[in-house]
This record gives C-alpha cells, structure tokens and sequence, in this order.
C-alpha cells in the first residue's frame, strides 16, 4: 500500500484486542487498541485513523455513546461494530449511531479481513469524493476569481471593449463602451448586438470579421465616424476566437477614440500648409531681390537697390515674427512659460500701443476712439503678455477694417471685474468662422483677407495670455459691419 493505513480495536476483552491486532498486522496496517470507550475516544481525538473496530458493551463508556460523539466529531470515520451480543436490534441500534458494518462475535481471521477491507474501501472511494470536491470547489474560486479579474482589467480599461459570441450576442463589456457608443439600454448577457448598438459602420465591421471569407484573417480594423452623443473618430478593432479545431467561438471588438489623434493630425496639416504659404513667399521675395542685387540687374541707383533691401528686411521680419509666434505658442502649450505678474494700470499700456500702431493706421485713415476711466482699477498680470495682447488685438482691429473706419477701446468696471472692450468698423466674421477663430492656425479666407499676412496664432496665443491670468474673452461680429473682443480680468483689491 502506498499510504499506511490505521486502525483502532476498542474492546474490554484482551483476547480479542490481541488477535485483532495480529490479524490486521500481518496485513500491514498499524493496528492500536483501546480497553473501553473513553480510552478510545482519548486515542480518536489525539490522531487520525482510518477505520475502528468497537465493543458495543464495555466499561466506563458503552460503544453506543462513544459511536455518538465520534458521529459528531468525526462523521468521515469507519467504524464497524464487534460484540457478541447479536441481535437484530442491536444491529440496527449500531447502524443508528454511525456504524458502518456489523460483524457478531466470534468471527474467524477471514470475515474479519473481508469486512474490514469494505470497511477501508468505503473510506478510501470517501476520500476520493472529498477530494474531487475538494478539487471541484477549487476550480471553481479560480474560475470565479479569474472572471473577477478579467472583469476587474475590462472595466478598468480606457478603451472600449465588446465580446460577442457567434450568434452575435453580447458577452461581455465594459463602462468605456456603453459611454462612448453612448448606450442608454441595460445590458445582460445573451443580447442581441443590433438590438443594443445602432452604428451601422461597427455591425458591419463585426459581420465583415465573422464572415467565413474572412477566415484568413486574424482581425480587422477599421475606423469609423459616430456623431451621438458628439462628433468622434474610433478606431475599430476586431478579432475572431476560434477553439483548438479553429471553430469560431465569437469576437472581441476593441474600440479606441482616435478623435484628438485625427485633431492633432489635421492642426499638422494646416501647419504645413500654412508654412508653405507663409514662407515660402516671402522667402522666395528675399531671394529675388538679393539675386536681383548681386547680379546687377537693379544697376546702380542707390535708391532702388536700397528700397529692395528695405523689403527684403520687412520680409524677414515678418519671418522672424512667425517664429516667435511657434516659439510662444509652444512654451505656453508646454506650460513653460515664465510670468511675472505684478499690479497693472492698463490703460498706459492702451495709450502706448495706439501711438505705436498710429502710423500703421494712418494710411487708411482709421481712427481710435478711447474711453477708458480715471484712475483705472488694475490687474495682476504680466507686462509683456499685456503688451502683446493689445499689440495683437489693436492690430488686428486695423488690418481687418475699411478705409476710414473706426477702433474704439473702451473700459468698464464692476466691483469685482474690469471688462475691456475693443471694437472695429471692419469686415466681421462670418457665422460658419466665429466659433474656430482662437484655433491654432486658423485663418479667415475670404476675398478682403487674400493679401493680409498673418500666422493664424495670434488670437490662440491671446486667449491663452487672457486664461492663463484668470481672465475671460468673448467675441461678436457681423460680417461687414465690425467685430468686438470684450476681455474680462478680475481687479486686485489693494
């Protein structure tokens, strides 16, 4: 035997403690005794045995009432009874108690061995059933703890994830999902896909997986355009499971939101764009006029060849401007920019760049109304940054306005707030442009604006100077008749 088995005699006769003994011994087992039922309870409750054999009459505890308690205490345990009192009722009485087997006395070596082999034979098929359920009950925390964890990483996921079974029935899914294929149905498992999601482009991606055409396939992706609750680009991934004889079991759909990715690939194409425009032709005028210069073609008037190294010095200006709008415009995005703030009287900082922009207004005789309140409640903010918001604002009102327009500045003040508004007479915005004007590169394109340069980062660059100073900015126009920026920056209370 792989495993020693151990057997317990519990009898008040010697005669046959001993000749139990001797039998099972020759067999191998290891073989204790007891004289009375207590003794024997002491010897159960101190270490493990198999089966025992017990007295039904015995001194100081009685079979019966030591079979009770080992029932109890002990209800895996095979104990079969020996006496000599025999009787139909005693038997049954036993049997009560938690007896396995019976067997009268005297008995010879034989019947000894054979029910004590049933007896061993019950315990070793109970043993195998504990276990098997023992392992069973195992496998299935691990199974349950599995589900949990799967359950645990899909839910945590920032993508969306779908299983769906081969009748294209939902199995599993994740809060990402119901969210961005905005799902209002309480989902169970076992329903049908096309009665819980309405996007056309996602079932179709998912048949054009299942199809058997498509068996040669791992996955299949795809990106598709959902415009409920809100305009989003998701990049569609499906994988078909198949079992170990390549049987499709169903598919799992990932589902990425690729919107921003395909913003930020659209503000690199308008940033290409915009480079090929803004410089390639002043580049291109640079290097006319210096090839013009050097290879004599301009002759020897000292006014011409100077007038074309004056243009070619605004040209490169206007380059240098453009790089220092990227420049800026980066630093901001990537928070590193250096601000020193510090209590501001804006309205000196008004008054300077409207006489430094009057000549640039001049010749369209455009003129500058300014209201602005004296003394004037000032801001925390950055000198420089509120330079270049007025340069920026002020410029723009006059570039964009019409031959003997007006720009007027006007300053309003509540208790808590100082609000600035700039005003032009010039040719406004449209209705389809208004909303996109503070995007990065966006520039107006219209007939009036064909031959007005610029980067389209000055008023993105402004509305972060405004924020990043816990200020607001607000626009209105009408194409033709003008447009108002009103900022709003909160007073610092001396």
């Amino acid at each position: 035997m792989n495993e020693q088995t151990y057997i317990l005699v519990i009898d008040d006769e010697r005669g046959i403690r001993e000749g139990c003994r001797r039998i099972l011994e020759a067999e191998n087992y290891s073989v204790e005794t007891a004289e009375n039922g207590k003794q024997g309870l002491d010897l159960i409750q101190s270490k493990p045995f198999d089966l025992i054999l017990v007295d039904l009459m015995m001194p100081v505890m009685g079979g019966l009432e030591m079979m009770e308690k080992v029932m109890t205490d002990f209800p895996e345990l095979i104990m079969i009874v020996i006496t000599g009192y025999a009787t139909i009722e005693t038997a049954v009485d036993a049997m009560k108690h938690g007896a396995y087997d019976y067997i009268p006395k005297p008995f010879a070596p034989d019947q000894l061995l054979t029910v004590i082999n049933r007896g061993l034979e019950k315990h070793r098929l109970q043993q195998q059933a504990k276990q098997l359920m023992e392992e069973r009950d195992r496998r299935l925390l691990e199974v349950a703890n599995e589900k949990s964890r799967i359950h645990t990483i899909v839910n945590s996921m920032g993508d969306a994830v779908l299983v769906i079974n081969r009748d294209q029935q939902l199995v599993l899914w994740n809060p990402a999902a119901v969210k961005m294929l905005n799902i209002t149905k309480k989902l169970k498992p076992g329903q049908d896909l096309t009665q819980i999601i309405f996007q056309p482009d996602l079932i179709q991606i998912i048949n054009k997986a299942v199809d058997p055409k498509a068996a040669h396939y791992t996955s299949i992706s795809e990106e598709i355009e959902l415009s409920k609750p809100e305009a989003q680009t998701l990049m569609a991934n499906v994988s078909v499971v198949r079992d170990e004889n390549s049987e499709m079991l169903g598919v799992v759909c990932i589902l990425r939101n690729i919107t921003q990715l395909k913003k930020i690939d659209r503000v690199k194409s308008q940033f290409v764009s915009m480079v090929a425009h803004e410089l390639r032709a002043p580049l291109s005028a640079i290097e006319n006029y210096i090839t013009t210069y050097l290879t004599g073609a301009a002759g020897d008037d000292p006014e011409f060849n100077r007038n074309m190294l004056e243009r070619s010095r605004k040209r490169a200006h206007s380059l240098l401007n453009l790089v220092e709008d990227l420049l800026q415009i980066s630093r901001m995005e990537s928070q590193h920019v250096s601000r020193k703030k510090q209590l501001l009287d804006v309205s000196e900082i008004i008054n300077n760049t409207v006489e430094l922009l009057k000549t640039q207004a001049k010749d369209e005789n455009i003129g500058f109304k300014i209201d602005v309140p004296k003394p004037c409640p000032t801001i925390e903010a950055d000198r420089g940054e509120m330079e270049q918001l007025f340069t920026n604002f002020i410029s723009n009102a006059i570039k964009y306005n019409v031959k003997n327009g007006n720009v007027s500045i006007i300053f309003e003040s509540t208790e808590n707030f100082l609000i600035m508004k700039i005003s032009d007479t010039g040719i406004g915005i449209s209705e389809e442009d208004l909303p996109h004007i503070f995007d990065d590169f966006f520039r107006i394109s219209r007939e009036e604006t064909r031959y007005v340069t610029g980067t389209g980062l000055g008023l993105s660059i402004v509305k972060k100077i405004v924020e990043s100073n816990l200020g607001r900015i607000n626009v209105e126009s009408e194409l033709n008749k003008g447009t108002t920026f009103t900022i709003t920056f909160p007073i610092k209370m001396n």
